[in-house]
């Protein structure tokens, strides 16, 4: 991927490192250890994390990864068939969960500025206005 410029979707971070761990990510972790017997997406993630770590301690698998490994994972433990999971996959569930987690984590950030009596963040028109 690096001779390619090409960056490695569900691995890397702003903030967090390997020192200062997402904690969404370690609840997964250990969700799918507790509640799957098996999980080759999420080791294959983990053996990735750990050859991108030599290189950078914010190169650990983010919580986007996380949930996209984990799930292919819940998919392929004998419940649905290869041609099923393709068809879950091409029907853009992984986009879908995305999007899920992603109006989440707005309505979390409006709930804690209206209970913190804070206006609501608005990013500025100028900036996202394309006329």
């Amino acid at each position: 991927m690096k001779r390619k410029g090409e960056l490695i979707m569900g691995i890397g971070h702003r903030i967090k490192t390997v020192q200062n761990p997402d904690k969404r990510v370690e609840l997964l972790k250990k969700f799918a250890g507790r509640e799957l017997k098996k999980t080759p997406y999420l080791d294959f993630a983990l053996a990735v994390e750990s050859e991108t770590l030599k290189k950078k301690n914010n190169l650990i698998l983010n919580v986007d990864g996380a949930v996209a490994v984990i799930f292919l994972d819940i998919l392929k433990q004998g419940r649905f068939s290869d041609e099923e999971v393709r068809t879950i996959i091409d029907a853009g569930a992984l986009n879908g969960l995305f999007a899920l987690s992603r109006s989440i984590g707005m309505i979390g950030h409006i709930l804690d500025q209206k209970r913190m009596n804070e206006g609501l963040y608005r990013h500025p028109w100028d900036d996202i206005l394309y006329l």
